[in-house]
């Protein structure tokens, strides 16, 4: 139990460190397959849908795996299909989505899942240290 945080959490970093402009990450946790991306809403915003893509090699999309309706502060929803470690995928928000953000992922082993799980969050506010 304690190596799998420990791998999640590393490999939480990798995601935070190596994500571009394009919000690309590649599934990279301890299991040989997952069968769940559950997307949480950790915004300020409510009411909006995104979507999580499995891209190809080049970058390019190759199909949706699903599309998230958020709700409030800690709504989630998640989608349900197979795919492997090393799976890129990437995060597609609404255009019009007024707020700037960030992500970070958390691999989750439950009883019926091998989960993905998207953390979308405000981006940090700095703060002044007078």
């Amino acid at each position: 139990m304690k190596a799998r945080f420990i791998i999640s959490a590393l490999a939480m970093l990798l995601v935070l460190t190596n994500a571009s402009a394009k919000n690309i990450f590649v599934i990279e946790g301890p299991e040989e397959t997952y069968n769940q991306v559950r997307v949480v809403n950790e915004t300020s915003q409510s009411d909006f849908s995104c979507r999580i893509v499995i891209l190809n090699e080049d970058e390019t999309t190759n199909r949706v795996y699903g599309t998230y309706n958020l709700r409030g502060f800690k709504s989630s929803d998640s989608n349900t299909d197979r795919f492997p470690r090393g799976t890129k995928m990437a995060i597609q928000m609404e255009k019009d989505f007024p707020e700037e953000w960030s992500y970070y992922i958390e691999y989750k082993d439950f009883p019926l899942f091998d989960a993905v799980i998207v953390h979308l969050r405000a981006k940090s506010k700095e703060f002044n240290e007078e």
